[in-house]
């Protein structure tokens, strides 16, 4: 694992958030699934941050790769935390812990809909903006600017299993009329649906039913945690 790359890589995609201290923490599952929490702290304030699979994958499977190499060894971890300070110093520190681990699993899961929500909508907008099916028009300043294409939408995830097989439906909904986009589906998301499957269907089994398809419901916003049942689903078909 190239520690100082892998660090640079964070350092510079948070550099311009104002933080003393920025902690960037892996947890992993027996399986090689993983979860990533970041917090940046600031004069004593605590603030949650987030990873984009799509800049900085590269570095975390540089993480991945070495703790599969260090699962089966006396030097076995499950939890990598980074410490990055404001002036680029950093330190690492490997820990294996069970309940906390599964704790923090399970928390990282039941939110999970957020992330398939918010990378859905990033990933609808940029698929139509390329393809030109996005409707657009002209403020009053002479500026171009893009306006929504869908007011609600179906996402459909279903036939998943551990062979990594897995089949989807994109419904989106405008002024009463459906369409189906035929929307190729990034790689990094299509992991994290899988890792997703394999953590609350083994690791979580005993907090979470058995299933294979996820259905969410998006109104194009944020969906709130006391709305969940609302909007997600996750059905054994």
């Amino acid at each position: 694992m190239k520690e100082q790359e892998i660090v640079k890589a964070f350092y510079d995609y948070y550099k311009e958030f104002p933080y003393d201290t920025l902690e960037v923490k892996f947890i992993f599952t027996l399986g090689g699934s993983y979860d990533i929490y970041t917090f940046y702290y600031k004069d004593n304030n605590k603030n949650e941050g987030t990873l984009d699979g799509r800049e900085l994958y590269t570095y975390e499977r540089q993480v991945h790769e070495y703790f599969e190499a260090k699962i089966d060894s006396i030097d076995q971890f499950n939890i990598i935390l980074f410490t990055i300070k404001e002036d680029g110093s950093y330190s690492i520190s490997y820990k294996w812990e069970s309940e906390n681990a599964n704790q923090n699993l399970l928390d990282y899961a039941e939110v999970f809909y957020r992330w398939v929500n918010d990378r859905m909508m990033s990933m609808i907008f940029e698929f139509e903006k390329d393809n030109n099916l996005v409707p657009t028009q002209y403020d009053s300043d002479g500026d171009l600017e893009y306006l929504s294409s869908w007011d609600s939408g179906i996402f459909t995830f279903f036939h998943i299993n551990e062979k990594n097989n897995l089949e989807y439906k994109v419904v989106l909904t405008q002024d009463g009329k459906e369409r189906i986009l035929d929307l190729p589906l990034k790689d990094y998301f299509l992991e994290g649906i899988l890792d997703h499957y394999l953590v609350t269907n083994n690791e979580l089994s005993n907090e979470w039913k058995p299933w294979n398809t996820m259905i969410l419901k998006s109104n194009h916003n944020d969906i709130p945690h006391d709305k969940r049942g609302e909007f997600v689903s996750y059905i054994l078909e």
